[in-house]
């Protein structure tokens, strides 16, 4: 094989490439079948070394470079208007992931640290209590709350078994702690788990539970008090809290699939004269007296006839 030859094999290929790229993104059956019939030519001239290679580049100039233009045009165009969907779609995804990262690290996290410093407190309180004095921060509780209330607490449940009557109570500075309650507490070592939190209206409450008993116990964070729950508790959601961005969330992956959906078939479709040029492309590759003004050696044309007609009809 000469240079010249071997020069026109490597273009031909190259050309082959990009048809290939054009048909995965178009992902269109008139495109696919017109890169496949290509090939079958570009393959009769790559292992017949005795053809004229002269007349593959001719095909090409006649045939493949006005597609390949013409498509990658229209690609370009695609693409501009897909820009704002793709951004719109990245947009979207890093919401997703930053909201995912976000909810499982920090409030997963933070809520079973949260009952450590809710026990360390009580523990705290009680002994202040004993020896009359005061050392404990509340702080030290109350930033939960303004952490996660907004985002995480439940806003529905019915606040009447939230709340409380009036109780016996130890008075710590502004807050009220039931004197049962205490007791209780101080029986299990003050080890407590916080289940979750409720946002009622303004009013934030939290439910704890004190470990290894069957007690559980209100933190009524603007009322200032502590005690115990003494309601029937399979009328209260005690389930774990989620972020109310779950469903904003949800909205967001449906809004992205619809987007991707729509980019697809927005990609696929192509104008009808582009659909006719196409029809008439792969026309003219069937027809082999055209095909035969280009390979014009018997040998060629029958090779070539029996190659695409192979195709046409697996097609």
């Amino acid at each position: 094989m000469g240079d010249d030859a071997a020069t026109i094999l490597s273009q031909s290929k190259r050309r082959l490439t990009k048809l290939k790229l054009l048909a995965n993104f178009f992902e269109h059956i008139d495109i696919i079948s017109i890169y496949i019939k290509t090939d079958i030519i570009h393959n009769l001239f790559q292992e017949n070394t005795a053809l004229d290679y002269n007349k593959l580049e001719l095909f090409h100039l006649q045939y493949t470079d006005s597609l390949i233009e013409l498509l990658t045009k229209i690609k370009k165009q695609k693409e501009n208007d897909m820009l704002a969907v793709i951004n719109e779609i990245n947009i979207n995804s890093k919401y997703i992931s930053g909201f995912e990262e976000r909810r499982v690290d920090s409030f997963e996290t933070d809520r079973k640290m949260y009952s450590g410093v809710f026990s360390q407190h009580l523990k705290t309180v009680y002994k202040d209590l004993t020896e009359d004095r005061f050392t404990a921060n509340w702080e030290n509780v109350l930033y939960f709350h303004k952490k996660y209330a907004q985002e995480f607490y439940r806003t529905e449940a019915d606040e009447t078994l939230l709340k409380s009557d009036s109780f016996p109570a130890y008075q710590y500075k502004d807050y009220s702690i039931e004197r049962k309650l205490l007791g209780r507490l101080n029986i299990q070592r003050f080890k407590v788990r916080f289940v979750c939190g409720y946002l009622i209206g303004t009013h934030d409450y939290e439910l704890f539970k004190i470990f290894q008993s069957d007690d559980y116990f209100i933190f009524s964070v603007d009322e200032k008090k502590l005690y115990l729950f003494d309601k029937e508790l399979d009328k209260l959601d005690i389930s774990e809290n989620q972020s109310n961005q779950s469903s904003i969330i949800d909205q967001l992956r449906n809004k992205n699939e619809q987007l991707e959906n729509s980019m697809n078939e927005r990609k696929r479709a192509l104008p009808a004269e582009v659909e006719g040029v196409l029809k008439d492309y792969i026309k003219n590759l069937e027809n082999m007296d055209i095909m035969s003004k280009i390979f014009d050696f018997d040998e060629e044309t029958n090779i070539l006839r029996a190659m695409l007609n192979l195709n046409l009809n697996n097609n």
